[in-house]
């Protein structure tokens, strides 16, 4: 189940985001630009106030984070997809996303925003974004744009 999310939840899905993270990424990305954690809880706490926080449930625990930020009239930026490693690969991701692109239709955006670390050895993340989901982007150098699919 999708919803959006308040403070009470901001431990869980900072745990969500922190795990994900370094479990996908440890190893693959350059130990200079590594960050564990990922994100503090004053980061988490500081986009928060500035963006919207969806989270994914299965069984009352959150397993996926969504957020995404209105950057202009036309554009949304998806900012984070976490999804727990043990919940991978069973369309949560692609859920989310496709409820981001809704989300954006309803307030009358015409474009999402992806930004992507593009490290070539994370293919895994790439691949989702080139598949079906987010309206099979097209990847170009981040930040990308891509007009939503038709409804």
């Amino acid at each position: 189940m999708i919803r959006k999310t308040d403070l009470d939840n901001l431990e869980e899905i900072l745990a969500v985001i922190n795990r994900s993270d370094r479990e996908a990424y440890e190893g693959v990305i350059p130990d200079e630009y590594f960050k564990n954690p990922y994100l503090s809880f004053e980061d988490i706490l500081e986009e928060f106030y500035h963006m919207t926080f969806y989270v994914y449930k299965v069984d009352g625990e959150i397993v996926g984070v969504l957020v995404f930020k209105v950057e202009s009239k036309e554009i949304c930026w998806v900012k984070q997809l976490f999804i727990l490693p043990e919940h991978q690969r069973r369309g949560i991701g692609t859920e989310l996303m496709a409820h981001a692109e809704g989300k954006a239709r309803e307030i009358g955006l015409k474009k999402l925003r992806l930004r992507t670390g593009m490290w070539s050895k994370a293919y895994w993340t790439i691949n989702f974004y080139k598949k079906g989901r987010g309206g099979g982007l097209a990847l170009n150098p981040p930040p990308l744009s891509t007009p939503l699919p038709p409804s």
